[in-house]
C-alpha cells in the first residue's frame, strides 16, 4: 500500500510539472512575438503616453504605430507582469526595430525622453516630405506643420522671404539638417528655426554675389532646388547649375525632369512624353523660365553651384547608369549621347 501511495505522489508530481512545464511553453510561445522587432530599418518615432492611461490604451496606440504585431497580446504580457500600476506618462523615442516587450518595459521604466528629439531633414525633401516624416514619427500631424511652413506675419521679419506674398509655401527655404525639437516646440516654432538657419547659412557675402548678379534670393533658390533634385553628386552641381543658367540667359526652356516629377508627384528617372506635356505652371518642359518657385530644399551646395555656375557653353546633359555625367553643346550630340549611355 505504500508503494503504490508513493507511486501515486510521484505520478501526481509528474502531472504537475509536465502540466507546468506545458503552460510555460504555450505562455512561452504566446508572447513570442513580443520578443523580436521587425526586421530592417527605419526612423525612430515618438510615442506620447497620457497621464492616466492604462494598458489597453498603450497597447492600442503602440499597434496604431506598427510597433507591435497585436495589441491585444501585449496588453496580456503586461497584465501578466504586473505593469497596469507602473505605467509612467511621458514621450518615448522608439525604434520600430525594438522588441514589443522592451518598448513596454522602457514605458515602466520611464526612459522618457524629456529634454529634446534629434530629427535630421535630408537635402532635397519636400516641405510635403518634411511634413510627412514629422507625422510618422509622431512628432506633429503633417497638415499641422503644412499650416505652419506658408508665409505668414509671423515670419515678416526675415528679409529673404520678400518675394513670397502671404500664403505661399515656404518651399525652398526650411533649410535641410539636423534639428534638436524640444518638447514644447510648435510646429510653428520649428518652421522659424528651420527659417533661421537658411537665414545664417545664406551669408551676408552670398547675398551680396547674388545681388551683383542682378538675381532675387528666390530665383537661385528655386534654381537651387532643381539642381539639388537634377544632381547625381555635388562635384557637378556647378556644371548641372551652368547649363540652367546658360538655358535661361537664352532664352531656353529649362526643360529640367524634377519639375515634371514634382507636379506628378512621381521620381522617374526619364519622364513620358505624356508627363512632360501636362498643364502645370511648374512643368519648365511647357513653361519658359523658372517655376514660380521651389520644387524642393536644397542643401548648401546646390545653393552655392547656382550662385557660382560653372561658365559654360553647354545647353545639356544627362547621367549614365553609372550616374556619371555626360555634357553636351548641340541637341544632336545629346541624342548621340542618349543612345550610346542610355538606350
Amino acid at each position: 500500500m505504500k508503494k503504490i501511495l508513493i507511486l501515486g505522489a510521484c505520478i501526481a508530481g509528474a502531472v504537475v510539472l509536465l502540466v507546468a512545464g506545458g503552460l510555460f511553453l504555450v505562455r512561452h510561445q504566446l508572447y513570442r512575438p513580443l520578443w523580436t522587432g521587425p526586421p530592417g530599418e527605419a526612423p525612430e518615432v515618438i510615442v506620447e503616453v497620457l497621464p492616466g492611461q492604462g494598458l489597453r490604451q498603450i497597447s492600442r496606440t503602440l499597434a496604431e504605430a506598427d510597433l507591435v504585431p497585436s495589441a491585444r497580446l501585449l496588453e496580456w504580457y503586461g497584465r501578466h507582469q504586473g505593469y497596469q500600476a507602473r505605467l509612467q506618462a511621458g514621450r518615448y523615442q522608439v525604434s520600430p526595430a525594438a522588441a514589443p516587450a522592451d518598448i513596454m518595459r522602457e514605458i515602466v521604466a520611464g526612459n522618457a525622453v524629456f529634454e529634446e528629439i534629434t530629427v535630421t531633414i535630408p537635402e532635397g525633401w519636400t516641405l510635403d516630405d518634411i511634413a510627412t516624416h514629422l507625422e510618422e514619427i509622431g512628432l506633429f500631424e503633417a497638415e499641422r506643420f503644412r499650416e505652419a511652413a506658408i508665409m505668414q506675419a509671423r515670419y515678416g521679419d526675415l528679409a529673404f522671404l520678400d518675394a513670397l506674398e502671404e500664403g505661399d509655401p515656404l518651399e525652398g527655404y526650411l533649410f535641410p539638417a539636423t534639428y534638436r525639437v524640444f518638447p514644447e516646440s510648435t510646429p510653428e516654432s520649428v518652421v522659424r528655426r528651420m527659417l533661421v538657419t537658411f537665414g545664417n547659412r545664406l551669408s551676408a557675402g552670398l547675398r551680396e554675389e547674388i545681388a551683383d548678379q542682378g538675381r532675387r534670393i528666390h530665383d537661385v533658390i528655386t534654381l537651387a532646388s532643381i539642381v539639388q533634385k537634377e544632381s547625381a553628386g555635388t562635384a557637378e552641381m556647378p556644371d548641372v547649375a551652368g547649363v540652367f543658367w546658360h538655358r535661361l540667359r537664352i532664352g531656353m526652356r529649362l526643360e529640367s525632369d524634377a519639375t515634371v516629377n514634382y507636379v506628378l508627384g512621381t521620381n522617374r528617372r526619364q519622364p513620358t512624353f505624356a508627363d512632360t506635356a501636362v498643364q502645370h505652371p511648374y512643368n519648365t518642359y511647357r513653361n519658359a523660365g523658372l517655376p514660380p518657385g521651389p520644387i524642393g530644399n536644397p542643401g548648401m551646395d546646390a545653393i552655392v553651384a547656382s550662385i557660382r555656375p560653372a561658365d559654360t557653353s553647354y545647353l545639356f546633359f544627362l547621367h549614365k547608369t553609372n550616374n556619371e555625367i555626360v555634357l553636351s553643346r548641340t541637341f544632336r550630340d545629346h541624342l548621340a549621347a542618349k543612345a550610346r549611355y542610355l538606350d
